[in-house]
């Protein structure tokens, strides 16, 4: 007898979480309403001049009694500085200056990540365009999803067709509602709606139609369900969400949506934030109108005007009137001259010390460790300063960016009932310039030599500061230089410090030996002379005569002489 499936009072599946099929689904949320605005300010200041300008008005003001072909003319002669896209494009890059790196993953995991999304990108670069999306808006979004399996019998047949999970980028204007819901400390989310759009082609003309998907699971329930809608033409998508159409519905066998959002700004509540540069937005459209007015001085400051004084021009003359090198100005009167009239460049100044003072003020809200920088000197205490207040900033965002990574595969290993709990995604977080590291690198050998730290750790600290290749692997490492240590004699204590043997036991000059131990064996006594040291006197074995072989290396072979 088969299962009959309970239904509520609409005559929907209980799976469905009473979401309707039928209505309006295109209603933004709240919050949804206040990002499309922030968004859309961000998105245009971010395009630099092709998108400003077609901002038209928004971004630069008409003035009273100007004329339509006057303000066009100035439109078409402003360009933007577009500081906004270096800020973002410069804070996103300083994570992603190595290969992401993830750990206690499987070999399938391995292979997921070289094509992440199913449209070629690699999980660095995926990640990649996911913190720069963020760092632009505010947060941007990962939908984890799976493709149908319904005519695949088994898990071979799904591996043999590629079908697996896959993660789905969508920017902020994407998505037009999101709600989570707290439990027991965690946060899950149970619905979202997403818009998209697809493109049909008939012959030679396109017909456009915007998609939304509505994914939803019940709190407390282990079922969801995934609906599409569609619309025709891409003008509706103004009309208030209004003229969808139910197309389909599927089973969503999570208790969850696997959706991940990362925030990057002033959090003001679930899916509503402030971008972390949008001040800086607002200050590129102020150095927009501020740069358009210069220009529109500046050309008309430029020319000099021809004034006349004493001179009457016959209006039926005036049409033939011209002013060249090859023309001659005459004025009939005696007291009638010729002149020109130029400005005293005041105003040209005072608007060349605002723009000056607008892009240092631009400098520091998009996070530039030296503001200023035409000057030639900058003291390195203040600089420190600077590059401490920036780098704490982009480090936190990408420590928020590993955890929202490790969520997603987390997800991904639900879809396939697995358990990746333990991945961890390895984010760069060492800002500090090339010369700085290698500093603190020949710092960290300098306590390496005297003992004070492991050789593991001096690796792990190296390592940390990307100056090893992405391919190092520590484990590998340690092994082999433990198998060199061997070969040369020697033994490696558990901190993975090598041991000589020649030094061993001899009066607790060894590290962890105890006063009075006896000697290793092949050791010599206390107190002689080192084994293939010159003989007493200081006298230097003379050229060509054999040297005592130094028994910590292999026969034959002496240890190596310093070449600088």
């Amino acid at each position: 007898m088969a299962d009959t499936v309970q239904t509520n009072q609409a005559g929907f599946p209980i799976y469905s979480a009473q979401a309707p099929q039928s209505g309006n689904p295109g209603f933004l949320s709240a919050a949804a309403q206040t990002m499309q605005s922030r968004v859309q300010l961000m998105r245009d200041v971010y395009g630099g001049t092709e998108t400003m300008r077609a901002g038209g008005q928004t971004y630069l003001p008409q003035y009273e009694k100007e004329s339509d072909a006057r303000y066009n003319a100035r439109l078409a002669s402003t360009f933007a500085l577009n500081k906004l896209r270096e800020a973002v494009d410069a804070a996103s890059a300083k994570p992603f200056r190595s290969l992401i790196k993830l750990q206690n993953t499987d070999p399938d995991l391995d292979q997921w990540v070289q094509d992440v999304d199913l449209q070629g990108n690699h999980l660095h670069v995926f990640a990649h365009q996911y913190f720069n999306d963020a760092m632009l808006d505010g947060m941007c979004h990962i939908l984890i999803d799976h493709p149908d399996t319904f005519n695949l019998p088994s898990y071979a047949a799904q591996k043999a067709a590629n079908i697996r999970p896959f993660m789905k980028l969508f920017k902020t204007n994407r998505v037009i509602a999101a709600y989570d819901e707290y439990i027991g400390g965690d946060i899950k989310t149970y619905h979202v709606r997403i818009q998209t759009q697809r493109a049909i082609r008939d012959q030679y003309r396109e017909f456009l139609y915007d998609q939304l998907r509505v994914i939803e699971v019940e709190p407390g329930a282990d079922k969801g369900i995934v609906q599409l809608w569609e619309r025709r033409g891409s003008a509706a998508s103004t009309e208030g969400g209004g003229g969808w159409i139910f197309v389909g519905e599927t089973e969503l066998n999570m208790d969850e949506v696997p959706f991940v959002t990362l925030y990057a700004g002033d959090k003001e509540g679930d899916y509503l934030v402030k971008p972390i540069f949008q001040d800086l937005a607002y200050k590129q459209i102020e150095h927009w109108i501020s740069s358009s007015d210069q220009r529109s001085i500046l050309s008309a400051a430029r020319f000099p005007m021809l004034a006349c004084s004493g001179v009457q021009i016959d209006p039926d003359e005036e049409k033939n009137f011209a002013i060249g090198p090859y023309k001659v100005l005459y004025a009939p009167e005696a007291n009638g001259r010729w002149y020109y009239v130029e400005p005293r460049g005041s105003a040209i100044q005072s608007g060349a010390d605002d723009l000056a003072r607008l892009e240092l003020q631009m400098d520091m809200l998009a996070l530039n460790p030296v503001p200023g920088t035409s000057r030639q000197y900058v003291a390195k205490n203040e600089r420190d300063i600077q590059e401490t207040r920036v780098h704490s900033v982009v480090h936190d965002m990408a420590i928020r960016c590993q955890d929202s990574i490790e969520k997603a595969i987390q997800f991904m290993g639900k879809w396939v009932g697995r358990d990746y709990s333990q991945v961890q995604a390895i984010l760069n977080t060492e800002f500090s310039n090339t010369t700085d590291r290698i500093n603190e690198v020949k710092e960290l050998v300098n306590i390496y030599e005297k003992r004070g730290i492991s050789r593991e750790t001096l690796l792990r600290e190296v390592y940390k500061r990307n100056l090893l290749g992405d391919d190092f692997n520590l484990q590998n490492e340690l092994v082999a230089m433990a198998a060199i240590d061997a070969l040369l004699g020697g033994v490696s204590d558990p901190q993975g410090q090598p041991i000589d043997p020649s030094l061993a036991g001899a009066g607790g000059t060894q590290p962890g030996a105890q006063p009075g131990a006896p000697a290793a064996p092949g050791a010599p006594p206390a107190g002689g002379p080192p084994v293939g040291s010159p003989p007493a006197g200081g006298n230097k074995p003379k050229p060509g005569a054999s040297t005592p072989e130094d028994p910590s290396w292999p026969k034959g072979q002496n240890r190596p002489k310093k070449q600088i």
